[in-house]
């Protein structure tokens, strides 16, 4: 896993504390990246651990370490967090203009991300299983 692989997942720890809690399909996703990532046991053990301690987008997101294109994935990951439970409340979608604006996005290359990533969900929804 690269540094900034790691800086993405940590990020989006973050992004699942906001409302106070991890829940099961926000763990979920971050599980699925470790696998995506390519993530050693070791390095999945740390953002598992990482993850179980209350984290906030102040503190916990490294936008100076990260190259845009982390920007990008990490937007477009805390995107598909908030639409987990189905639907997306006004206070994820402040969540995400507040995201958008540590990681030095304008709005409208905010909105371009995360419009991009409510199309792949609609697209999942679509598809037939197996």
């Amino acid at each position: 896993m690269t540094p900034g692989e790691k800086n993405v997942l940590r990020s989006l720890v973050a992004v699942a504390w906001v409302d106070g809690q991890m829940e099961d399909g926000e763990a979920g996703v971050i599980d699925g990246l470790l696998s995506g990532f390519d993530a050693s046991e070791e390095e999945e053990a740390e953002i598992l651990e990482y993850a179980k301690t209350p984290r906030t987008l102040d503190a916990d997101v490294p936008a100076g370490e990260m190259t845009r294109e982390d920007k990008e994935l990490l937007l477009s990951n805390a995107a598909l967090l908030t639409h987990v439970d189905g639907s997306q409340s006004d206070k994820e979608k402040q969540l995400l203009e507040r995201l958008a604006t540590i990681l030095g996005f304008s709005s409208d290359e905010a909105v371009e991300i995360i419009a991009a990533t409510q199309d792949g969900i609609l697209n999942l929804g679509t598809k037939p299983l197996g």
